[in-house]
């Protein structure tokens, strides 16, 4: 089998020969930071998941409610995680009424939050 090519990496300006396509080892970090960082950019309710309202309501509600309440409806005793909005804010849902929050385990919000977003992006 015959060997490829040495490629340059793939940062702007990057001498580094490397033996694969891709970024050298002083930029890998570097780039997937930074896409990190682009991605967060393009998520509007960033600053109010990390205000301390928040951090403190999702606090409480785990304190009050340690298990997943989609679980516990299937007879199943998982511990929750994660503090979801029963009717989404992009839908319209309250940010901080309790009475709009739910705890769940991870699979649980994923689900949801899959169901949630194919029912938007078909229009109903």
């Amino acid at each position: 089998m015959p060997r490829s090519a040495p490629t340059p990496c793939r940062y702007p300006g990057c001498m580094a020969v490397l033996s694969t396509p891709g970024y050298c080892a002083a930029h890998r970090s570097l780039v997937h930071r930074d896409y990190g960082r682009a991605r967060r950019s393009f998520d509007t309710e960033v600053g109010f998941y990390q205000s301390a309202n928040w951090r403190r309501l999702r606090a409480s509600l785990l304190r009050l409610h340690p298990l997943c309440r989609a679980c516990a409806d299937q007879g199943l005793t998982v511990a929750a995680t994660v503090v979801d909005h029963v009717v989404p804010i992009k839908d319209g849902g309250a940010r901080l009424d309790a009475a709009n929050l739910q705890a769940l385990c991870v699979p649980c919000h994923n689900r949801k939050t899959a169901a949630e977003t194919s029912r938007r992006s078909a229009g109903g």
